[in-house]
């Protein structure tokens, strides 16, 4: 089929005989199509239009009329309906093409925010893992630097960098109101550590313990550790 082109209506050389009029009582008659094929095709073409434009035609007008038009009439030419046609078309494109990156970005956008929650859900998870870690080995007898010093170098250095993750995971914010308050309490437990010397009195060692268990920090902090696994509380 031949591709429409509005001017060739208005020119009465290349459709002589046939005006406007004509064709458009033409249109619903195909028995009465003249035998030309280069006409037979204009008309096939325009039939197309017309029925496309009788289904879509009121809500078009009412869209792109200045004022709303109560019923969709003949009065609309042909080719200015075909050109409006024309000009639709990839206006209805780009407005589905627009939708459609319009919904991949909110996906994209959405899987991104659940990517950065679970990689901040795995930081909380590590830090409370690695606090009871730190807490039960400091429940263990260390070797002695010398007579009634402990030699907590280990320890100091797990608690320095756990102190150092902490201050992240504050800045970031918890998943959980829980697990804030839990986190400031091991990080008060993790400064003192980390400020330590490497050897402790073991007076001073025993101090740390016994700060630990009355605040509950290694029961608390595994528990928090499987709540956010979804382990349970």
């Amino acid at each position: 089929m031949t591709s429409f082109d509005p001017q060739r209506l208005d020119s009465p050389s290349t459709q002589p005989g046939l005006d406007e009029a004509r064709l458009f009582e033409l249109l619903e008659q195909p028995e009465l199509w003249p035998e030309d094929p280069a006409a037979q095709a204009e008309l096939a073409t325009l039939l197309e239009l017309h029925l496309a434009l009788g289904s879509h035609g009121p809500s078009l007008a009412e869209g792109l009329a200045p004022a709303p038009r109560t019923r969709w009439t003949t009065s609309w030419s042909l080719a200015a309906a075909a050109i409006l046609l024309v000009a639709l078309v990839p206006t209805f494109t780009i407005l589905q093409r627009t939708q459609s990156l319009k919904a991949q970005a909110q996906d994209t956008a959405r899987l991104e925010q659940l990517a950065q929650k679970r990689t901040q859900d795995r930081a909380w998870i590590a830090f409370f893992r690695q606090s009871t870690t730190l807490l039960q080995d400091f429940e263990q007898n260390p070797a002695l630097c010398k007579k009634g010093e402990e030699d907590r170098r280990q320890e100091r250095e797990m608690a320095m960098a756990l102190l150092e993750a902490s201050h992240q995971l504050a800045a970031q914010g918890a998943p959980l109101k829980e697990a804030e308050v839990i986190r400031a309490s091991l990080h008060s437990w993790l400064s003192e550590v980390a400020f330590e010397e490497n050897c402790l009195t073991v007076e001073r060692a025993r101090e740390l313990r016994q700060w630990a268990a009355a605040h509950n920090l290694e029961t608390e902090s595994e528990r928090m550790e499987r709540r956010l696994r979804g382990e349970g509380a």
